[in-house]
């Protein structure tokens, strides 16, 4: 229960349940950041708000009579932003980690192809792979300039050689990797 958000208790204990609402009366005890003062002491007894068929418990029923919905506002608040940072949390730096993983691979691959006398354009693939994936971890909306720069520079070098399907095939390993831009999960968080 201590894991749930405030709002994800206020639900739970709208729907009756006991620990919910021992939960919620607890947190509305504390001080906390959204709250001034702690809140007096309310009956855990359910109490129905007029105009509401759901029964509604009793701290949250005083409030909601008396007008001040001040305390459910915050909640609503807190738990967006708690929201807010699991899902910054989440697919970016995700996303960030796989793509730092391919660019080292690129590297890597690059290193052994420059050993055998080829070019260092998998080699400076990987770096700028991988530093997309440093940006994505930081959650840097940096990212997705940089990722459209490398993809057409990539295309530009690919290029060189007259056709354009080998330049869409040699450039794949970048111009793949970019689809992360196009999820919204990823892309939305950014700052």
């Amino acid at each position: 229960m201590r894991r749930f958000s405030l709002a994800q208790l206020h639900r739970l204990a709208e729907g009756g349940s006991r620990r919910a609402r021992a939960e919620l009366e607890r947190r509305l005890r504390e001080p906390g950041p959204a709250v001034a003062a702690p809140a007096p002491r309310a009956p855990s007894v359910v109490a129905a708000v007029p105009g509401n068929a759901r029964p509604v418990p009793a701290p949250i029923a005083a409030a909601a009579a008396d007008g001040h919905d001040a305390r459910i506002d915050s909640w609503a608040l807190m738990e967006r932003q708690q929201l807010e940072a699991a899902r910054q949390d989440g697919p970016p730096r995700l996303v960030g980690l796989v793509l730092i993983a391919w660019g080292v691979l690129l590297g890597l691959g690059g290193l052994a192809l420059l050993a055998r006398g080829g070019g260092a354009y998998y080699l400076l693939c990987g770096g700028a792979g991988a530093g997309v994936g440093a940006l994505l971890m930081r959650c840097s909306r940096w990212a997705l300039a940089l990722q459209a720069l490398v993809v057409l520079l990539a295309l530009a070098w690919a290029w060189r050689g007259g056709s354009v399907l080998l330049a869409v095939l040699q450039a794949a390993p970048l111009w793949l990797a970019a689809l992360w831009a196009a999820v919204p999960a990823v892309r939305e968080p950014l700052r």
